[in-house]
């Protein structure tokens, strides 16, 4: 999966291969390997993990920043809301 018309390098999609107690470990669509250390609070926060494996097991890929080595807050999903386009007839 590409992901298509980002202006920031940093950004890119990636699957997650494990998910443990301390860290999320992913691997980039060029190949790269990352790992992604969880914070305290998202350690401790069950559905958050639960989540987390469930994207392992559907093997869907999200965006993450490779530069800072995390996961987004928001995803495609629940993301900001994006601007409304005028209807051209």
């Amino acid at each position: 999966m590409t992901l298509k018309n980002t202006s920031n390098a940093d950004i890119v999609a990636a699957r997650i291969v494990a998910v443990n107690g301390r860290a999320v470990k992913v691997i980039t669509e060029d190949g790269q390997k990352l790992r992604i250390p969880l914070t305290k609070q998202y350690r401790q926060d069950k559905n958050w993990l639960a989540s987390l494996k469930d994207i392992l097991n559907a093997g869907i890929w999200i965006p993450v920043n490779r530069h800072l080595k995390r996961l987004f807050n928001y995803d495609w999903l629940t993301g900001p809301t994006p601007a409304t386009v005028p209807v051209k007839d």
